[in-house]
């Protein structure tokens, strides 16, 4: 049975008015301990990530003096064992889910070819448009860094203009511009630290069982302006009101989801000291008299998205059925946009992906958890050299204060001249060796630090499950090709679970989001598919009543465990020496797949048109002839 979807299905303004206390409570539930120890772990997380730790005056003082020139100082290390790490472990990802075009492939059944085709060309042009590479890929680094990667799936709609040849009389020939609105889903990634969620449920689970989740972000004046141009006019109010807003700025306390937060992470950038929205915009035109004929602008203005499952009871409308909204607050203010969301799907279009699942929820560790002890045990070590080099330069001194003041030998210098004070209290030539004594400098222990060094760093890979290869590094050994192809295939083994893991708990719902939407907005028009290099038409009457279904990335299966080399070479060799193999099967189509499958998608830029296809068989076929020319006939005895 079909079901009409209701155009205008949003909330009048004593609705909004509960919707905005309901908000705030959720973003309250959070206690502030428990927010301000996720947002603490995630800035713990962040600063070892950048190597930011070490906050220490000697290191701090060091960092200055070589930013001034001063190259004698040597700064603490930090070895770089996690960034690595997970950047090797994002591009291993992203080479899984987002090298192939599209993204997102469709699949059906052979009489939808047609729909299918149209569909595959929809999403890949969306994925272009609204780069989706771009911000998987920071989902794909959150869930590595906190185990925590969290993206919003989001019908947007854009306003665009095309190019087009005039026709009027008076300007015939000449360009024109040509306004239209383009429409398709978006997937945005969330700042973990400005996002307050539902944390009674997993978060992998949160989308299926959530109650609520939102997120916080700063925009200007200009980018609110444009967003009441974008919003449904039918759905929105109150805009006036939201430009008077006050807001109070961004924040470094850590305890409250209803402001913004910025950690301070980079310790000689500090934005934690910005200032947004404090200032009047009219005032600082310098037009501090006209409230009262011009709008009260702001600089700045704090915007909440904010999903949640709720009964239209609870918001003072008629209904105890749950139902999925969707509302916009400026400020916490002012509720300028509010609907409840008529889709196809049963669930927040919120997710969040966690590599590491084990039951445990957010208390889960991250990969960066994992290799954090590594990469500070084996700093400690390659420090305790470095200060043992640092001794070498500036090594202990024992000195007569009566003789020596201290002064002059603190002082760095290769041409130090340093007074003898009270020289007339020697009594002997020995007075200079008795000033001062330095004490032997000895270094026995520095190389076994270093080496204990790299062992620590080789038990992180360890941790991990990666080695030196999969971050384009040269790995001592001597393997054959298949030994050395064996061990990569099982140092993978850990990379393709963490992909199995995100496929199921995160792709597979998003791209169900994704084809929903869809399949329920996606206008009629003509797309141009880069693979097919041909137009396509769209129809979404078509999409609709086809049966379609998204397969699963290729990249997710390495291409020879689809499709054997070996075998494959095996199989042509069987099919030439038997023809009754070829006849059965299509070698030319296998070669083609498995050509495909190892990234051979130039091959259609080589293909021949069917007049060249015929011209080179009639080449074959003369050459055939010339080289095997008909045999001569004998010719007949003579006659007697």
């Amino acid at each position: 049975m079909a079901t009409n979807i209701s155009l205008v299905n949003t909330l009048n303004l004593e609705q909004r008015a509960e919707l905005l206390r309901y908000a705030k409570d959720c973003a309250e539930r959070i206690s502030t301990n428990s927010l301000s120890d996720f947002r603490a772990l995630l800035r713990y997380r962040d600063r070892a990530y950048q190597r930011q730790l070490n906050t220490t005056a000697e290191h701090i003082k060091a960092v200055r003096a070589n930013m001034a020139g001063d190259a004698r100082k040597i700064q603490d290390m930090t070895v770089p064992i996690i960034m690595p790490q997970i950047e090797s472990a994002v591009a291993y990802q992203a080479g899984v889910y987002l090298t192939s075009h599209p993204i997102f492939g469709v699949v059906s059944y052979p009489a939808n070819q047609n729909q299918a085709l149209q569909f595959e060309t929809a999403l890949a042009d969306q994925s272009i448009r609204y780069g989706w590479a771009r911000e998987l890929i920071k989902v794909f680094r959150d869930g590595f860094k906190y185990n925590f990667g969290a993206a919003v799936v989001t019908w947007k709609r854009t306003p665009l203009r095309s190019i087009v040849t005039d026709t009027n009389i008076s300007a015939a020939g000449l360009a024109a511009l040509r306004e239209y609105s383009y429409g398709g889903n978006c997937i945005e990634h969330v700042d973990a630290y400005n996002c307050f969620m539902d944390m009674t449920v997993p978060p992998a689970q949160l989308h299926a069982e959530g109650e609520y989740f939102g997120y916080n972000k700063i925009i200007s004046r200009v980018q609110l302006k444009r967003l009441f141009s974008l919003l449904d006019s039918q759905k929105t109010t109150s805009a006036a009101d939201a430009f008077k807003s006050s807001f109070s700025g961004s924040s470094v306390d850590d305890t409250s989801a209803l402001n913004y937060y910025i950690p301070e992470i980079n310790q000689y950038l500090n934005l934690s000291q910005v200032q947004y929205g404090t200032s009047n915009w009219g005032q600082w035109m310098g037009l501090p008299g006209s409230a009262g004929k011009r709008m009260e602008y702001r600089d700045h203005y704090l915007l909440t998205h904010f999903y949640c499952r709720a009964l239209p009871s609870d918001f003072g409308a008629r209904g105890n059925q749950v139902k999925i909204y969707h509302a916009i607050i400026v400020n916490w203010q002012v509720v300028i946009f509010a609907e409840e969301l008529n889709v196809g799907y049963d669930t927040l279009p919120c997710f969040i992906m966690q590599p590491y699942e084990d039951g445990l929820g957010y208390q889960t560790q991250s990969m960066l958890d994992n290799a954090l002890p590594f990469q500070d045990m084996s700093s400690s070590l390659w420090n305790i050299s470095l200060e043992s080099k640092r001794r070498l330069v500036f090594d202990r001194l024992i000195y007569n204060p009566r003789l020596i003041d201290k002064k002059d030998i603190d002082a760095v210098s290769s041409v130090s001249r340093i007074p003898l004070r009270n020289a007339s209290l020697a009594k002997d030539d020995n007075t200079m060796a008795r000033a001062i004594y330095q004490i032997p400098y000895r270094e026995d222990n520095s190389g076994t630090n270093i080496q204990m060094s790299e062992m620590i760093s080789a038990m992180a890979d360890q941790a991990t499950g990666q080695n030196k290869v999969d971050r384009g590094q040269f790995q001592k050994g001597n393997k054959t090709k298949t030994e050395f192809e064996t061990t990569m295939l099982n140092s993978n083994s850990r990379q393709q679970l963490c992909s199995l893991a995100i496929e199921h708990q995160f792709m597979t719902p998003v791209k169900e989001v994704v084809k929903s939407n869809t399949l329920q907005y996606q206008s009629t028009g003509k797309i141009l598919n880069r693979e097919q290099r041909e137009e396509v038409n769209i129809d979404p009457v078509q999409l609709r009543q086809a049966i379609l279904e998204f397969k699963l990335t290729d990249g997710l299966l390495p291409a020879d465990k689809m499709l054997n080399a070996n075998l494959l070479t095996v199989f042509l060799q069987t099919a030439q020496a038997l023809p009754a193999v070829g006849t059965q099967y299509d070698i030319m189509g296998m070669f083609l797949y498995w050509a495909k499958l190892q990234g051979a998608y130039w091959l259609e830029d080589f293909k021949r048109s069917p007049d060249q296809q015929q011209q080179f068989l009639q080449t074959v076929q003369q050459t055939a002839a010339a080289q095997n020319p008909p045999e001569m006939a004998p010719a007949a005895p003579a006659a007697a």
